[in-house]
């Protein structure tokens, strides 16, 4: 009981604990929040699903974009996916992997949990949204890269995309929100003494 107490009055006395402490707390219900309610509907109602399609779409054309830029292999980018193809004897088409960006790709669970969090770090509302904008365009981008990425891991190294998606490209987003709290929490969080 002593040593319960001693830690929380550690935690109480050291900013930096306590900030850590909250962002792991808000982290932990966010997730139990969504996981456990239908929290996109509630939080969008009917706009639920252009919301989703909005965000996808995003990631979609971010990673075509990229696409183009940086794959040899041609592909077809056609409902959201990206489909690439080989020409075989007869002059047809031949689709041999097909990357499809679909609503869990969309990065709307990841500034949701960003938005969480920046309602809880400490300096004035209007600041911490203006940062929760501008965090945002980052997640969006970073998320283009994963899934880009996630692209030609699937068309370069298929039996390893499963693996990759789950334990490289889902932490990868949670290390990108870490970093921006991390710049918060560092550079804006607090007045700096003079």
């Amino acid at each position: 009981m002593e040593l319960g107490k001693r830690i929380i009055k550690k935690i109480k006395n050291n900013p930096a604990l306590k900030d850590f402490f909250l962002f792991a707390f808000v982290t932990i219900i966010f997730h139990f929040l969504y996981w456990n309610t239908n929290m996109d509907n509630w939080l969008f109602g009917c706009y639920t699903s252009g919301v989703f399609d909005f965000f996808t779409n995003i990631a979609y054309k971010g990673t075509v974009f990229l696409s183009n830029l940086f794959f040899t292999t041609p592909f077809d980018a056609i409902d959201s996916s990206i489909k690439f193809y080989t020409i075989n004897v007869t002059q047809e088409k031949e689709y041999f992997c097909i990357m499809q960006i679909v609503d869990s790709c969309s990065a709307v669970k990841q500034l949701l949990q960003f938005f969480m969090i920046m309602l809880v770090v400490p300096n004035k509302f209007s600041k911490r949204m203006i940062y929760f904008l501008i965090g945002s365009v980052v997640v969006l981008f970073f998320n283009i890269i994963r899934t880009f990425s996630l692209t030609a891991v699937l068309l370069n190294f298929p039996d390893n995309y499963e693996f990759i998606h789950l334990w490289v490209g889902r932490p990868f987003h949670y290390i990108i929100i870490f970093i921006l709290w991390v710049i918060w929490i560092q550079f804006f969080a607090r007045p700096k003494k003079h």
